[in-house]
């Protein structure tokens, strides 16, 4: 694996899209940051041609520290709410412990996951080959992974499809192909117990 900056491609930023700050809002433990994202929305909903990207605007538009943006970030990436678009932008630039959360957000958009796939950071291809949104072509990619976890995280993944979990029943780790042969079981009893 290569180790490629993260390049998102630039999407429009929604006024609705910020909704979920509200939510974000209710639940950051600082209040310091509460109070200045609160502000910071209502300029945006104010002002919505001009809704700032958040990596590229979030310190000089809070006046936050350092230390605040990290955990501004970090709160963001974690949240099951907050916007694909807005995932996408904090990958830009961010370090190997932020985009694995990133990897791991229900709410991360398959083409940021297709990009994260690529990384040369293991826990970051692992936590992508886990997350159910994955593209199927990322997936089969990491199918043939060199590194036998990121190849274990999709051989338990329930939602990889049956095609990559059969390829995983011929990998050269045992522990690889176990999981797989047992995955794909259970996944066949889903399908004849409750009709998935």
């Amino acid at each position: 694996m290569s180790d490629k900056q993260f390049v998102a491609q630039p999407e429009k930023q929604e006024a609705g899209d910020l909704a979920y700050l509200y939510n974000f809002i209710c639940e950051c433990p600082n209040p310091r940051i509460t109070e200045a994202i609160r502000k910071l929305v209502d300029s945006w909903l104010e002002h919505t041609g001009s809704v700032p990207k958040f990596t590229e605007k979030l310190k000089q538009a809070l006046d936050a520290t350092d230390d605040e943006v990290v955990e501004i970030c970090w709160l963001l990436s974690i949240n099951p709410n907050t916007p694909p678009s807005v995932l996408e932008d904090l990958c830009r630039g961010a370090s190997s412990n932020l985009l694995e959360r990133i990897a791991e957000n229900s709410n991360t958009g398959a083409s940021t996951l297709a990009q994260l796939s690529y990384q040369a950071v293991a826990e970051i291809r692992i936590a992508t080959a886990s997350n159910p949104a994955t593209p199927l072509a990322s997936i089969m990619m990491m199918v043939e992974d060199d590194n036998p976890d990121v190849r274990f995280s999709i051989a338990e993944n329930p939602k990889v499809p049956a095609e990559a979990l059969e390829m995983l029943t011929k990998d050269d780790n045992p522990y690889v192909k176990m999981r797989a042969e047992v995955t794909l079981a259970r996944s066949a009893i889903r399908r004849n117990v409750f009709g998935e």
